[in-house]
């Protein structure tokens, strides 16, 4: 009776009282209807409308928040935690400011922010907290010593998410501070936090006082503690940190093993489905894998895989440690990759990183670890494929790396090496000799930060290799001193493990350059000796050995300087360096670059191996622009690396008279874009008539060849360049299984002369070869061996000069006083041509293949012979005719160019001529002059035509990018008049000017295949439409052989820029008897 007659006097405090004794009874039961009664009870106290104090609201609203907290917990229903924290703030702002419980309600509501941050991850909640725990961080009260230590675990947890090292300083101070209230009876979870924080500064600055103070920290816990504390498995794992990075920063084995003893109890703590078992796993694997780094124990690496695999498969994708996770995988992926040489290693090793750096914003104390690991692995793809663009990506991610870390970063020695080796790179690639030397500046900067630890044999190994390439560079024998000197202390260090291979590669290099030098025998021998020891340590498959059979080579042929009258050492060069070209392992670039420095010693050397060392290079380029992941890029390629391979190669087996040998050689190295555009539209007919295999694989073919294709010619990304190859892996799978198939062996494969030679069924075709070490003319015909024709009165540099003049010609048309007229000038180079290429080819057509006059012929011309206008080449002497009074001249890229011209189509429909499709461009955007007689050209053309040939007209606004390009690929017949852009330094973006914008070459590439079946003839009115690259001519990329590749049988272009007047003319010659009666393309 007396709880309800005050309950009749105060309904507040009535529920207020009741609700009290049901939130005790929830208790540690979790009873969710008790406590659901319980914020009943306080919603109804707080809804009575009964006079009340300021401080009993207070206490009423501080208990409804405490109840809603308790049931967020439970159900997890934010709503819940948001009204908590409103109901905190009123009652805090209830209380006078001077009152005791302030700070405490503060601290509370605090512990409340942090709870929403946890759910929430909102920067606001977690400053807030931070705010108002600070309320009580000046006191010196031990009773509060559990919020300043709430206090330091939300700066910490603001430093992992923000990266401000004040934060961590600060929450150190507020540990130590707790710790020191009554040091014997120090918590050991404030120890335990204790010891990370000052882990995580030394990660940070690398002050060695905090990892010794993280150590102390966590063994005084561990004694504090018995074998079955829950909390043993964490303190375990920050012993281990120390000690790990203590060995990194000292060197010490001892430490290491400790480390990996100490993570290897705490996985046996966490079993399968244990929350800390993620972490077990990383941290053993960490420490593995810099075991594996030390012994280099094949073991160790794939333990560490194996623990790094297993914690990834159970981080969730939302896991706020996934990004590490990934990190750590990646790092070991790439590791394997340079043991095995595998690239699929490599390339998911990039993703992951891609991924990984995702998590982390600019300011993450993180992401600049992530993004070395990414530069790192960007370099190695480099190395192994050659890519420019994986080069720039990695300076990109060091220098960005290099803004986050301050100077007294810990790891600022490891970014320095990274940053030398990537420059070093550019200095390979552009041969810039400040990289070389800013490369050397970084190695000795870093040699300043570099702790006494266990990777510093590296260090000074680089360093040394990379002064032995400035001694070559620059011939200071200080250089090569130094490299002995740091090469030797680098080998000390190290051992003779694993890891000891590439200093004994500089070593045995620095010292087969010191004997050149000095003729002293015993360096030599020297030398040999470490290479034996370092092969020695690699398996048969081992990727180091390409490197270490090219030093076999070149001190082989060093040694062969000095005493040349023994073919030994020349002998054994050759067969060192065949064998690096040839190596399993190592990547395509490296081995196409050792195959380059082979055929170039061969050549020098006259040696016997020149034919095989330029067929080595040829297969290996043919497998490594394969692998570049866009058009440009392989075009790139071979621009960079192999302008001259095939030119090269044939011009040496024509000197070694194997003349059926160089025509295919021709056709392996040359063209190469086209070629591979090709392989994605090859008929397929024979292969669906092999039965239900055939079938299935010619439909695999054709489900991935579009979209290999379509990957070929897309911007490349780095998430379009994973697709484009995880494609290729697919297709070449596919054309792996074609070739089982009998009748397909050499599908894809290149082709024999005896498929080649068709190409010439119409008419011969005569290649003429500009080599460095000859200039040949080849007469390919199709019932005869091919004709070599030595070209004995020009060389590479005549024909330079004449492409040359040429060029000037066309391009400068004003005329300079005391020189010879134009027309002079024109004849004197085409009579150069007749004479030294022309007229012997002429005779031979006449003496051997009995050629009757005004037959077709067709030009293939090579490297600088693109640039010369061999047909029409001409005596211009008295009583003697030029070529054009001999034989009616065409040219061709390839022979499998005009091969594929001459594949059967569906039959025409001969009743009805095709129409002609023009397109007038005479006001482009992007630039362009006007063009004055676009209409004009067009009206002749109509008023020739008409009525005889339908002709369809596009001009003015209507010629778009999109409708030209849509209206050419279905039509027969193409007249383009319009300016024509050849991009010198981007071939590839060589373009027709048309009203909205540029038509491109690679617009036109990917010209659907089926529209090819409809192409006849295209005549291209415009300047530069067949002017190529001139930095790789024998690619033959310019908009003509584009309109080619895209169908049509014969194309009309121009070399350089031509006059608008003379166009109209050309065209009325072309057209000026046009046939009456159209029954096969030939006639018109």
């Amino acid at each position: 009776m007396a709880n309800g007659e005050v309950g009749n006097q105060d309904p507040a405090q009535d529920h207020t009282a009741i609700g009290d004794e049901l939130y005790a009874l929830v208790g540690d039961q979790d009873d969710l209807q008790t406590l659901e009664l319980a914020i009943g009870h306080y919603n109804a106290a707080l809804t009575e409308d009964v006079p009340d104090s300021q401080r009993s609201r207070s206490d009423q609203l501080l208990k409804l928040g405490i109840a809603l907290s308790r049931r967020f917990d439970l159900v997890g229903d934010t709503p819940d935690l948001d009204v908590a924290l409103d109901c905190h703030r009123v009652a805090i702002d209830l209380q006078a400011p001077d009152s005791s419980d302030v700070p405490i309600m503060r601290a509370k509501y605090a512990r409340m922010l942090m709870k929403r941050f946890e759910h929430r991850l909102s920067k606001s909640d977690l400053n807030l907290a931070i705010e108002e725990y600070s309320c009580i961080s000046d006191q010196d009260d031990p009773a509060h010593a559990a919020w300043l230590v709430s206090l330091a675990d939300a700066l910490v947890t603001r430093f992992s998410h923000q990266g401000n090292i004040t934060d961590l300083s600060q929450a150190i101070l507020l540990y130590e501070s707790v710790v020191n209230f009554d040091p014997s009876n120090a918590l050991t979870s404030v120890l335990g936090n204790l010891s990370l924080a000052h882990f995580f500064r030394y990660q940070q600055e690398g002050d060695a006082p905090d990892l010794t103070s993280s150590i102390a920290y966590s063994t005084e816990a561990l004694d504090k503690i018995s074998p079955e504390d829950q909390n043993r498995s964490i303190l375990l794992n920050n012993v281990g940190n120390g000690l790990l990075f203590r060995f990194k920063k000292l060197g010490s084995t001892e430490d290491l093993e400790q480390a990996i003893k100490f993570y290897s109890t705490v996985l046996e703590l966490c079993p399968v489905g244990h929350k800390g078992r993620l972490h077990a796993l990383s941290n053993l694997a960490s420490a593995i894998m810099t075991r594996y780094e030390l012994q280099a124990s094949l073991a160790d690496l794939e333990i560490s895989l194996g623990y790094f695999r297993e914690a990834l498969g159970i981080c969730s994708r939302n896991h706020p440690d996934r990004s590490s996770m990934l990190d750590n995988f990646a790092t070991t992926l790439r590791k394997r990759f340079q043991r095995t040489g595998d690239i699929v290693d490599l390339e998911t090793a990039i993703e992951n990183h891609y991924e990984a750096l995702q998590f982390f914003p600019p300011s993450h104390p993180h992401r600049s670890d992530t993004l070395c690991s990414l530069g790192n692995a960007l370099q190695s793809r480099f190395a192994f494929q050659g890519d420019p663009d994986d080069l720039d990506a990695a300076v990109d991610k060091y220098n960005e790396a290099l803004r986050l870390r301050s100077p007294t970063h810990p790891d600022r020695a490891d970014l320095l090496i990274n940053l030398a080796n990537v420059t070093y790179k550019l200095f390979i690639e552009q041969g810039n000799p400040h990289n070389l030397d800013l490369c050397i500046q970084y190695y000795s900067e870093a040699l300043k930060f570099s702790p006494e630890g266990h990777r510093r044999w590296m260090l000074f190994n680089n360093f040394a290799s990379f002064l032995v390439t400035r001694f070559l560079y620059r011939k200071n024998p200080k250089d090569l001193d130094w490299a002995l000197e740091l090469s030797a202390y680098a080998l000390e260090l190290r051992g003779r493990g694993e890891y000891g291979i590439s200093s004994l590669e500089v070593l045995a290099n620095a010292k087969g350059l010191k004997y050149e030098l000095e003729g002293d025998p015993a360096i030599l021998q020297a030398a040999f000796q470490h290479l034996d020891e370092a092969r020695g340590m690699c398996n048969p498959g081992h990727p180091s050995l390409l490197e270490i059979w090219k030093k076999y080579a070149q001190i082989h042929l060093r040694a062969y300087s000095k005493a040349p009258q023994s073919t030994y050492h020349l002998e054994e060069a050759f067969r060192y360096f065949k064998l690096a070209s040839t190596h399993v392992s190592g990547g395509s670039l490296p081995k196409f670059r050792v195959a380059l420095l082979w055929v170039k010693e061969a050549e020098i050397h006259h040696h016997s191996s020149a034919l095989d060392a330029h067929q080595t290079a040829l297969s290996i380029l043919d497998r490594h622009v394969t692998t570049k992941p866009s058009v440009e890029s392989r075009h790139r390629t071979v621009r960079e690396y192999a302008a001259s391979l095939a030119v090269d190669a044939a011009s040496c087996a024509l000197r070694l008279g194997q003349v059926t040998l160089a025509v295919e050689m021709l056709e392996h190295g040359r063209g190469l874009l086209w070629t591979y555009l090709a392989h994605f539209r090859t008929p397929l007919d024979g292969l669906e008539s092999a039965g239900e295999h055939g079938r299935h694989l010619a439909a695999e073919f054709r489900r991935l060849s579009p979209l290999l294709e379509d990957a070929a010619c897309d911007a490349v990304t780095e998430e379009r360049l994973q697709n484009y190859r995880r494609l290729l892996r697919e297709w070449d799978s596919v054309v792996d299984r074609i070739r089982l198939v009998d009748g397909f062996g050499d599908f894809l494969l290149a082709p024999t002369f005896s498929k080649l030679k068709e190409a010439a069924k119409n008419g011969p075709v005569i290649i003429t070869n500009a080599s460095r070490y000859s200039c040949d003319a080849l007469i390919v015909h199709h019932d005869h061996d091919p004709i070599h024709i030595p070209l004995t009165d020009i060389n590479t540099s005549d024909i330079f000069r004449l492409s040359s003049q040429f060029r000037e010609f066309t391009t400068n048309t004003s005329i300079h006083s005391g020189e010879c007229s134009r027309e002079r000038r024109l004849t004197e180079l085409l009579r150069q041509i007749w004479d030294a290429v022309v007229f012997p080819v002429v005779k031979r057509l006449e003496s051997s293949l009995h050629l009757p006059k005004g037959s077709r012929i067709w030009w293939c011309p090579t490297g600088r012979f693109n640039s010369i206008p061999l047909h029409a080449a001409a005596p211009f002497r008295k009583g003697e005719k030029g070529l054009p009074n001999h034989y009616i001249s065409s040219y061709t890229s390839t022979l499998s160019a005009l091969l594929r011209c001459q594949k059967p189509r569906h039959a025409l429909n001969n009743r009805n001529p095709p129409q002609l499709l023009t397109i007038g461009q005479a006001a482009p955007a992007g630039g362009f002059a006007e063009l004055g007689t676009v209409d004009q050209e067009l009206d002749s053309l109509q008023s020739m035509l008409l009525p005889i040939i339908p002709v369809t007209r596009m001009t003015g606004e209507s010629a778009t990018h999109a409708e030209s390009l849509r209206a050419i690929r279905s039509s027969a017949w193409v007249h383009l008049a319009c300016h024509g852009k050849q991009d010198v330094n981007r071939p590839l973006k060589s373009c027709f000017a048309m009203s909205d914008g540029p038509l491109t070459l690679l617009d036109i590439v990917h010209a659907p295949s089926d529209s090819a079946q409809c192409s006849e003839f295209a005549f291209l009115s415009a300047c530069h439409t067949a002017a190529g690259d001139r930095t790789a001519p024998d690619e033959v990329v310019h908009l003509a052989a584009a309109m080619q590749f895209a169908g049509f049988r014969g194309v009309v272009g121009t070399m350089w820029a031509v006059d608008d007047t003379v166009v109209v003319n050309m065209v009325s010659g072309v057209l000026r008897r046009p046939p009456r009666k159209i029954t096969r393309r030939t006639e018109f």
